[in-house]
């Protein structure tokens, strides 16, 4: 029996698993590692209910929600369905807001003990909770128009969390749906986690809740993502297959993450590691603070192309990904150096709101206006509903798409003033207080900071930098930061693994033995270098390169050796002199 066959039946195996703990009625979580076919296992749950749950819910008046991260990932388990109307795959904002949409007065009430009415302009203080007769949910702009308050994207989660405190809500919802399925559960927003470990999965009550996803690939934790979810509660079931690497890959993966060992499901064995290191380098390193330890810029750059050179004359050209591990290098290369001068670490971890806003939406609505896609505009909007209702709505779309055909060709402030003046795309609150207040002051404008520092500075950054930075984030890019390749896989990878970076700092982290740790600020410090480490090696099929810009030496050197072997360990001249 080859590899395939191996893994396909293990995962057959798993699956029966999955559908067995539905049977039971018991909220469970399916930890599948990379590769392993998590949505395989989901349809095959969905499968199963649309077989055998059918007739009953339906008869009862009930349905199944499955919760997905995009509306991507919607339309793709849409496609898949073979029954309309009984189960409800959606993101978590429109399954959220259809159930509470039906709550008005409930929600006018929860919007003023939350204080989510928008910032009045003339005022520069809060609209009146007197002036709002319903709550409406559409293109995710906090305004108030005809006693109507349009709430935020951010706003959904906050009131569904806040309602869910509720016992009648809580009654209710579970009445209507028994069974509530979250995909890439590891993305979940911590809030709403907390809320149905509180309140349905701890007390073993409805619905049943069935997670999928995979803890060691939460890399946004610092954007509120709830990562891993314990509890006595959940059934956990390990998919254990990898139809994605090679097994010299896998053999890695294993080593890394011994809690979940993988089975290849490929029978091709071409597949190599190399780790390059710069040990050998005589010449002085930088000593300046994050970047203690790093290569010279000039001999850095260098280097990094003189590996890529080579790697290609081995047969690594093609479908390649070089991930740089510090932005320091990538600003430089791709231009956005007054970008990441101003939000440091907040574009390295990608937490800063504005980034997200334009990289999330901004620049997929422009896509999508210039492209006359009204399907990206849905998209894009995360709504479920077309957002252009009338020819005048057409026209002022029209418009927003060649104002902001102008406006990026010049800075971050006259995009947000083009958005802002629209009325069409509303900016997030925290966004838009900053830039009403900014907008006001005539003198001592340097009084208005972010992180500290005159947001006059950042206003002022040619949006092009945006531009830049997201650009590389694309799966075709060249070149991409962890972040950009997240859920994408690679023939080839080349992680080139640097200093720069506060928030990450792999030979100090990835040693460690998480039982001797005790400490909880450590343990997230460790958490995230682990994560984002295995996300980056995992996403090779084939072939496997880390090139290392700092000195290996002590528990690191044991620790790399000991997960990728001796043999795949070598310094950048004798790795040069292959082949050579």
């Amino acid at each position: 029996m080859g590899n395939r066959e191996i893994a396909e039946q293990r995962a057959d195996e798993i699956d029966a698993v999955i559908i067995d703990t539905l049977k039971s009625g018991k909220s469970f979580r399916v930890e599948a590692g990379a590769g392993a076919g998590k949505t395989h296992s989901l349809m095959r749950a969905i499968e199963w209910l649309e077989k055998e749950k059918h007739i009953e819910l339906k008869r009862k008046g009930q349905r199944v929600a499955c919760i997905t991260y995009t509306n991507v990932a919607v339309d793709e388990i849409k496609s898949r369905l073979k029954s309309e109307g009984f189960i409800r795959p959606c993101t978590i904002h429109n399954f959220a807001w259809e159930f509470m949409s039906g709550f008005q007065s409930t929600l006018i009430s929860t919007v003023e003990e939350l204080n989510l009415l928008p910032v009045n302009e003339e005022k520069t203080g809060n609209d009146s909770i007197k002036d709002v007769k319903k709550v409406l949910y559409d293109l995710g702009a906090r305004y108030i128009e005809d006693g109507e308050l349009h709430i935020h994207h951010d706003d959904v989660i906050k009131l569904f969390v806040k309602l869910l405190d509720n016992a009648k809500f809580r009654m209710l919802l579970s009445n209507e749906y028994p069974i509530i399925l979250i995909d890439e559960y590891q993305d979940s927003f911590r809030t709403i986690m907390d809320q149905f470990l509180r309140y349905f999965i701890e007390p073993c009550g409805f619905p049943q809740i069935g997670l999928f996803g995979d803890a060691w690939q939460t890399i946004y934790g610092e954007n509120g993502a709830c990562g891993e979810v314990i509890s006595e509660n959940l059934v956990v079931i390990k998919k254990e297959s990898n139809f994605r690497s090679q097994k010299v890959i896998v053999n890695a993966l294993n080593r890394i993450r011994p809690d979940l060992p993988q089975i290849s499901a490929s029978d091709e064995n071409d597949g190599r590691i190399i780790v390059v290191t710069t040990n050998d380098y005589t010449g002085s390193r930088q000593t300046k603070n994050h970047y203690k330890g790093e290569l010279p810029n000039d001999i850095m750059f260098t280097y990094i192309d003189n590996v890529r050179k080579k790697l290609a004359k081995m047969g690594w050209a093609g479908d390649c990904k070089t991930l740089m591990l510090t932005h320091k290098l990538l600003s430089k290369q791709q231009h956005y150096d007054n970008l990441l001068d101003f939000l440091e670490d907040h574009l390295r971890d990608a937490d800063d709101e504005h980034f997200l806003f334009f990289m999330n939406k901004v620049e997929p609505v422009y896509a999508a206006l210039k492209n006359n896609d009204a399907k990206g505009l849905f998209d894009a909007l995360g709504v479920e509903r077309g957002p252009i209702q009338s020819i005048e709505n057409k026209r002022q779309w029209k418009m927003l798409g060649k104002e902001l055909e102008t406006a990026r060709q010049g800075t971050i402030y006259q995009v947000l003033k083009v958005l802002e003046d629209s009325r069409l795309l509303g900016l997030p609150p925290k966004i838009a207080e900053k830039l009403i207040v900014f907008d006001r002051w005539t003198e001592g404008e340097d009084l208005v900071t972010l992180y500290g520092k005159p947001i006059k500075d950042f206003y002022e950054i040619s949006y092009k930098e945006v531009i830049n930075v997201i650009g590389f984030q694309k799966p075709d890019a060249e070149y991409s930061t962890d972040h950009g390749v997240k859920g994408e896989e690679f023939e080839n990878v080349i992680l080139i693994m640097g200093r720069g970076w506060n928030n990450y700092k792999f030979d100090e982290a990835l040693p460690i033995n998480p039982i001797l740790i005790s400490d909880e600020k450590q343990m997230k410090a460790y958490i995230r270098n682990r994560n984002l480490f295995y996300v980056c090696c995992s996403r090779a099929k084939k072939r496997l390169a880390i090139f290392i810009t700092f000195p290996v030496n002590g528990t690191f050197k044991t620790y790399l050796e000991s997960v990728f072997g001796v043999e795949n360990i070598m310094t950048y001249g004798d790795f040069m002199r292959i082949m050579a």
